[in-house]
């Protein structure tokens, strides 16, 4: 079986269980909405500055995310079969296509957050595909460093709470790079945001050291 076979394999066994459970996907919305709620209640008048929707957005989107993609091979472990996942598939699969998963989790949770969020704070993006490229290639280096780091912890007891503390420095560059573009997607109407570069690049570097990396990163 070729490593986009099991890939694509993992990933729609990881979707059909996730529609039957919905677990992770609750998990992360319920996170976000919550998150949301504070953050609209706490800022107050101050919310309407570009760098602070910009921030306040983004670190939403982070803690939800870190609360809901971190259960990705947690499942694995504790339904046991994780030891069965490694027979089937190569470590390259494994991690593509939960990353896959996970992705979409995160693009789910990010249609119901975004616009609620703008709707709360009264803005509006003078650049929307701008924003929206930002959104996306965020989201795939976000998805993709969670997904390693929580393959890294599977086995750990208090996985949840390393994965949360252990990706945050492997996230800074993608999330200060995606609080730029969207400050600037905010305020700037028409402009291409320079950040999709280092968001591209970020994504693909990440990416690219999981597969290469991947037999180290699913070691016992």
């Amino acid at each position: 079986m070729s490593t986009w076979t099991a890939a694509r394999a993992v990933f729609a066994k990881d979707v059909t269980t996730e529609l039957r459970s919905r677990y992770a996907l609750s998990a992360t919305a319920v996170f976000a909405l919550a998150s949301l709620a504070v953050v609209s209640y706490a800022v107050g008048p101050f919310g309407g500055r570009p760098e602070l929707l910009a921030a306040f957005l983004w670190t939403v989107l982070l803690y939800a995310a870190s609360a809901g993609l971190a259960q990705a091979f947690l499942r694995e472990v504790e339904r046991r079969t994780w030891l069965t996942l490694r027979l089937v598939a190569s470590p390259g699969a494994i991690l593509l296509g939960k990353g896959a998963v996970n992705l979409v989790l995160l693009l789910a949770t990010e249609a119901l957050v975004v616009p609620l969020f703008l709707a709360l704070f009264g803005a509006s993006f003078r650049s929307l595909p701008g924003f929206v490229a930002v959104l996306l290639l965020a989201s795939v280096g976000l998805s993709a460093a969670i997904t390693i780091v929580s393959a890294l912890l599977a086995q750990a007891r208090a996985h949840g709470a390393l994965v949360s503390a252990l990706a945050f420095p492997l996230v800074v560059p993608v999330l200060m790079a995606a609080v730029a573009g969207t400050r600037r997607a905010l305020v700037e109407p028409g402009v291409a945001p320079p950040e999709l570069k280092v968001l591209a690049a970020y994504a693909g570097v990440v990416i690219g050291m999981g597969i290469v990396l991947a037999e180290h990163v699913l070691d016992d």
